[in-house]
């Protein structure tokens, strides 16, 4: 009787032993998934990237259609679903920093800051779109611009504030910095500070005047001031070509909807799925951006890039620090060998 007991329980450490080791192996088979496409997409980006170096004229020449009905909606509308996850996240900021008692007072009223300033940039940087020369180019489109982008942002950021309200937030929160910080430090190269530095022409600028030479991705258009100021109806918008911050934000989208699996457990097994799927909705940016004559291939190409490096490196820090919910696991195993 007692050599069945001590038998038994035998089996039993085995068998906990046994789950614990498939739960870390798992756990390091999904960390190498992550990795490998994130490497597939980044690689398929650098050849872009090249290809465009040598061709970039060409290709625009054969694709640009001057007020493209699709180019100009996707100029406007395309960076919503993008912008919806960066209010989820803010949303889910809130209620998670509202919820922690491990928080003192100064780090939640920070955390309420970040949050409303995530809606408000939000709103500012969608409602600009549809009326700005990227998009339709009517001022008239301003307030119903901006009401729209209100609107939608403000579903979003609730959405994010409902959802996490009722879950593990010591969990939940690190998840919503980490997709924050991946969207603030993915878009401010793409958005603004190469733009600042390199100031190419905008293919359909370049196709416009016939004074406008073309420019390849590292040579800038240093005499810009003097052409805006000779013909004051272009502005420096026409002169940031490279990179394209919409094709950025587009590419964002790969790491928002495989990200969506920690507040909504059913899609785990839909993760890459979910993140090709926001590739496939940066591609379709990248296209439509060169199909209005906005960019050229290698704007669209490095304004991703930067995204899946930012995105890479982001994911590899975390997943060090275990950050992520998976990491749970391995640290729950004891040493096995």
């Amino acid at each position: 009787m007692h050599f069945g007991i001590v038998t038994h329980k035998i089996q039993m450490i085995n068998t906990i032993k046994n789950d614990k080791i498939t739960k870390v192996i798992n756990y390091g088979v999904s960390i190498m998934k992550k990795r490998f496409h994130l490497l597939i997409v980044i690689g398929i980006l650098l050849v872009g990237f090249v290809v465009g170096s040598f061709l970039d004229l060409q290709i625009n020449k054969a694709l640009f259609s001057k007020d493209n009905g699709f180019g100009l909606f996707m100029a406007s509308f395309g960076v919503y679903p993008c912008y919806m996850g960066f209010a989820f996240a803010g949303g889910g900021l809130l209620i998670t920093s509202m919820k922690r008692k491990d928080f003192p007072l100064w780090a939640k009223i920070i955390c309420y800051a970040v949050s409303g300033i995530v809606y408000g940039l939000g709103i500012y940087l969608c409602g600009k779109d549809m009326p700005s020369v990227n998009g339709y180019n009517n001022p008239d489109l301003n307030i119903p611009s901006f009401c729209i982008a209100a609107l939608v942002l403000a579903g979003a950021f609730a959405g994010g504030f409902f959802v996490c309200r009722n879950k593990d937030v010591v969990k939940l929160w690190p998840i919503l910095v980490i997709m924050l910080v991946i969207f603030t430090f993915a878009l401010l190269p793409a958005g603004f500070l190469i733009k600042l530095v390199i100031h190419r022409p905008r293919f359909r600028l370049y196709m416009q005047d016939a004074s406008i030479p073309f420019c390849n991705w590292w040579e800038s258009f240093k005499e810009y001031k003097e052409y805006i100021a000779a013909n004051p109806a272009f502005t420096k918008e026409e002169f940031k070509s490279f990179p394209s911050g919409h094709s950025g934000t587009g590419m964002i989208l790969a790491m928002f909807l495989p990200m969506m699996a920690y507040f909504f457990p059913k899609l785990k097994k839909y993760q890459t799925a979910l993140f090709y799927g926001g590739v496939a909705w940066g591609l379709v940016m990248m296209f439509s951006r060169m199909l209005c004559g906005a960019h050229y291939l290698t704007d669209v190409c490095a304004g991703s890039l930067i995204v899946m490096i930012v995105y890479y490196i982001v994911n590899e820090f975390a997943i060090r620090k275990g950050l992520y919910e998976e990491k749970n696991q391995e640290e729950a195993v004891p040493a096995l060998e």
